[in-house]
């Protein structure tokens, strides 16, 4: 029983730390398809804020999260899988990943800070918006654009990082465009 308390404290905590740091604009608009705006890409673009930046593993954090948002937007589920923890990979194995993921398009990444966590791991706190056919979107958020405020755990596995998000329940937020 007091794992999960723990386990419920720390996912309360992610999710106010992400309300938090996270300017008011993230909420006022990105439109991937909107002219001036960040264009939807095969290829993620991945901005760092200067605090993010300066975190000794920024380079490291910014490989992973590249190959990762990079392998969702082009439906490279090997590639995928190299930056989540193994647990992930059996969650999501690539018939149900590639169903999951099929029209799934993530753009405006933004990492707005790089915190410590347990056991020499870091929850990264970060934006994105994601496009997709409405009958694709998360359960309960039919929109075929989403706006995610989201922490990131990320472990050193392999001799990298990568994503655990099956650590840290509750750490993602999301809203209609």
């Amino acid at each position: 029983m007091p794992i999960a308390a723990l386990v419920l404290i720390a996912a309360g905590v992610g999710g106010v730390a992400a309300q938090q740091y996270y300017p008011d604009s993230v909420s006022a608009g990105i439109d991937p398809g909107v002219p001036g705006q960040p264009e939807s890409s095969e290829y993620a673009n991945i901005e760092f804020t200067p605090d993010a930046e300066a975190h000794p593993d920024h380079a490291d954090i910014r490989w992973t999260l590249q190959m990762h948002f990079n392998a969702i937007n082009t439906r490279r589920y090997e590639t995928w899988k190299t930056t989540v923890v193994a647990a992930k990979q059996q969650q999501l194995p690539e018939d149900k990943w590639q169903r999951e993921y099929a029209t799934t398009r993530d753009a405006a990444i933004k990492v707005h800070r790089i915190e410590p966590g347990p056991d020499d791991s870091v929850r990264v706190l970060m934006t994105f918006v994601s496009t997709q056919d409405p009958k694709d979107a998360p359960a309960g958020m039919q929109s075929a654009c989403l706006r995610w405020r989201v922490v990131y755990p990320m472990v050193v596995d392999g001799g990298g990082f990568r994503l655990d998000t099956n650590s840290l329940p509750g750490s993602a937020l999301a809203v209609p465009c």
